[in-house]
């Protein structure tokens, strides 16, 4: 009768070829300059101001708070690496001299179930960004992966999507916040992420 276990060294070798495959996946989608080129809003995308948030105290947050003001809104959690990852570059972003005054807002929106959770990862960190907590995500602000980030102009459109890890800390994303703060693009331009490679 045929031995049909599988042997030790096929074995090791279906997992060895699994691990690549999802190496593979992570350097194309989620390593910051080794991915696909970044997706473009659609232009008059309307934010959702009426997005119920939480703070990391659980008392209720409400988005339109950040109505009148650019936003840089990124959706993560602390079980994604990724996300976490891309969280210090926002915070050297967050902090760039040449943002201030400019009446930006940066506010990282967590998935995490638990609001301890967030907290205990924040703890200590100083990050210069607002840090809140969603249960759910509105239509707009819909997304199949995470991190994704959002720029969004005081006039209310998102006029930048980014789904995936990025190095933000760069003068391009600085000068993108710059016009977008102050001179928001005419309906029917089209707007290319500054994060896109060579964009």
């Amino acid at each position: 009768m045929a031995d049909t276990k599988p042997r030790p060294d096929r074995i090791w070798l279906i997992i060895a070829l699994v691990f690549l495959g999802f190496w593979v996946v992570y350097l194309t989608f989620f390593v910051p300059g080794n991915r696909r080129p970044l997706e473009d809003a659609g232009i008059d995308l309307p934010a959702d101001y009426n997005w119920k948030l939480e703070d990391l105290s659980e008392q209720p947050v409400q988005f339109s708070r950040f109505k009148g003001k650019t936003v840089f809104l990124n959706i993560w959690a602390t079980w994604c690496g990724p996300c976490v990852g891309e969280l210090p570059s926002i915070a050297r972003l967050a902090a760039n001299p040449r943002l201030k005054g400019k009446n930006i807002e940066f506010v990282c929106v967590s998935t995490d179930d638990s609001a301890d959770t967030v907290v205990r990862f924040v703890r200590d960190k100083n990050w210069p960004m607002t840090v809140l907590r969603a249960q759910s995500l509105p239509p707009v602000f819909h997304t199949e992966g995470i991190p994704a980030t959002y720029i969004i102009t005081p006039g209310g459109r998102i006029v930048a999507v980014e789904v995936g890890a990025n190095d933000w800390d760069n003068a391009d994303v600085v000068a993108f916040l710059e016009k977008a703060a102050t001179k928001p693009e005419p309906a029917g331009e089209s707007v290319k992420s500054p994060a896109s490679p060579g964009g």
